[in-house]
């Protein structure tokens, strides 16, 4: 029996996919805060959504299940039908 060695990088050249628009302002728009559920991510989003409200954003808190698996199509759908902008908390 032989083995196989399998890289765990990925070697392909992606090519770079511009980025989204950004909004002028935030002023007026809903800003969806979420929570991947690590920890102290709530922490985090505590101080970014006090900045948010400041400048004028509405703010919805969402959070997925399991940071290690991806977000359920519903709360996708539940986010992307309703706001404007994302901001996702990622780290420990």
């Amino acid at each position: 029996m032989t083995s196989q060695y399998v890289s765990p990088f990925d070697e392909r050249v992606m090519a770079p996919e511009p980025l989204a628009p950004r909004p002028a302002a935030i002023e007026g728009r809903t800003v969806a805060l979420l929570d991947i559920s690590k920890n102290r991510g709530a922490e985090f989003l505590d101080r970014v959504e006090t900045r948010l409200q400041a400048a004028g954003a509405v703010t919805m808190r969402r959070a997925k299940d399991i940071f290690s698996k991806p977000a359920a199509l519903a709360l996708i759908d539940e986010i992307t039908g309703r706001a404007d902008l994302v901001v996702e908390a990622l780290a420990d």
